[in-house]
């Protein structure tokens, strides 16, 4: 009995002393470290560090940090996260590690932008279409709306004429509306805005557009949002490392898709005019020499189109920046009708702390553009006017300068639509300033609240001339100048893990 007692004392004291020696051995043999997102150097939250072939493994903790025995050395270490490309580390034997993950390229193009935040594509249950920059970029258009058209289901884009500068009409799923508008709600960088601006945007600036078509939007914009929305992304900086230039060129000509108008020439004209017996006054000799085909002097047959794109992107370790600038210009189809347009973006955001991001979208924007009169039904509007035009009116003088009623120059009805639209020239201006600064604040992992505020600036102008010498102006002359201001403010803030938000609109 006594012996048993002292035998039970000496195991107790022998564990005492075996287990913190067993403890300090497995802390030894112990693989540390710390996971890292190359993207922006940040630590990685519940990162999945297993030893493969086994079920032993680590998640890493609020600083990015693990701690793993593996059962043997050497071992090999698999790292998972989702969105991140899977990392294998073979360890020969106890140590820190230190590792990084790269973002999966892949994955991250499952993303699509959703209102106010982003969600992966395969969890949104709504219905809605994504067009990526490679669909609109590459397409010859003056703004992105004429790029989408045939690129997402349930989308209708029409454009209302042939004018470079016409902003297209949006329905989506039909007319939702009999009496009210059915173009739907237009988001920009988290900024709405008015399809007038569409021309001021750079297609080649955007990175995505989100088509959202049912009711789920109006979760988000409430009523703006009965007729769908488009959201629409502009690019980031992706690459970390080495600026990324890209320069880009595009050259293009138009016309007129249905040009085969079965219009009279010269000498059928004549026939057509004996049969029905007026030949008065007509002198079918000189007549005959004369056969002018007025679909092709109002109608340009090689409207040119030239763009000219540069684009500077890039990231570090704390900031990620885009930068572009653009040159573009296209004549419409019809005499008096041309479109320029001077376009620069700037996208920066900036890592200030690991709490704190900052960032702003800032496009500025100078157009210039001229359209053809095509409202007035009349004998001098150049478009309909191309159809009442008897083909044995010469538009011009033997010298090349427009036939006139001032000098008898002008043989035809009324007045000569070429001369007409040269001395009423309407001419347009229009500066936009589309600005937005942010900073998104983290005070713990899981939640991220963002402030945005956002500045929409417009300025137009116009001019008019009708000279006194144009015998239709009856001696009387006019300069007519027209501007206008507009200036929008909206203060967003959003809490992109729970979707709620708050607007403040001036």
């Amino acid at each position: 009995m006594y012996v048993c007692t002292i035998a039970k004392r000496l195991l107790s004291v022998f564990a005492l002393l075996i287990i913190p020696i067993i403890s300090f051995a497995q802390a030894g043999e112990a693989v540390t470290g710390t996971v890292v997102a190359k993207a922006d150097n940040l630590p990685i939250i519940g990162v999945t560090v297993l030893e493969k072939g086994t079920t032993n493994g680590a998640v890493t903790d609020l600083d990015g940090n693990f701690r793993l025995v593996p059962s043997a050395y050497p071992a090999v270490i698999l790292v998972n996260y989702l969105g991140m490309k899977p990392l294998e580390v073979e360890v020969s034997g106890p140590g820190n590690y230190n590792m990084t993950l790269e973002d999966d390229t892949e994955q991250m193009e499952e993303v699509v932008v959703v209102a106010y935040g982003t969600r992966k594509k395969g969890t949104v249950t709504g219905s809605l279409g994504v067009v990526k920059a490679d669909k609109i970029e590459n397409v010859p258009a003056p703004s992105f709306d004429q790029a989408l058209q045939g690129q997402t289901p349930g989308l209708s884009v029409i454009s209302n004429s042939g004018e470079p500068s016409d902003p297209a009409r949006f329905q989506i799923r039909g007319t939702n509306s009999i009496n009210s508008g059915t173009a739907p709600l237009f988001i920009l960088d988290g900024v709405a805005i008015s399809s007038a601006d569409f021309n001021a945007i750079s297609p080649a600036d955007i990175e995505s557009i989100s088509v959202l078509k049912d009711a789920s939007s109006t979760s988000i914009y409430g009523a703006r949002a009965a007729n769908g929305v488009v959201v629409i992304t502009t690019k980031r900086g992706k690459d970390i490392g080495k600026a990324t230039i890209v320069a880009r060129t595009q050259q293009g000509w138009s016309q007129v898709a249905q040009d085969k108008w079965n219009m009279m020439n010269t000498a059928e004209r004549i026939e057509y005019e004996k049969e029905l017996k007026l030949t008065d006054g007509q002198d079918y000799e000189e007549l005959s020499k004369i056969d002018v085909n007025w679909f092709e002097e109002v109608f340009r047959k090689g409207a040119r189109l030239q763009n000219y794109e540069v684009q500077v992107s890039g990231a570090t370790e704390k900031i990620n920046y885009f930068v572009s600038g653009s040159y573009f210009d296209q004549q419409g189809i019809a005499q008096g009708s041309d479109f320029t347009r001077y376009n620069v973006r700037t996208n920066l955001e900036a890592r200030a702390a690991e709490w704190l991001k900052l960032g702003t979208n800032t496009m500025a924007a100078y157009e210039e553009y001229s359209q053809a009169d095509e409202g007035a039904y009349t004998l001098y509007t150049p478009i309909s006017a191309c159809r009442f035009m008897l083909p044995y009116w010469n538009p011009y003088k033997e010298d090349g300068s427009y036939a006139s009623t001032n000098d008898g120059s002008w043989k035809g009805t009324g007045l000569n639509p070429m001369e007409w639209m040269a001395n009423n020239p309407l001419r347009r201006k229009k500066y936009k300033v589309l600005s937005t600064l942010f900073a998104e604040v983290r005070p713990v992992p899981s939640l991220t609240f963002r402030s945005q505020f956002g500045v929409d600036y417009t300025h137009t102008a116009g001019k008019t001339t009708s000279t006194p010498s144009y015998s239709a102006n009856n001696g009387q002359g006019s300069v007519a100048k027209a501007s206008e201001d507009g200036i929008s403010l909206n203060i967003t803030n959003t809490s992109p893990t729970s979707q709620r938000y708050q607007e403040v609109r001036i």
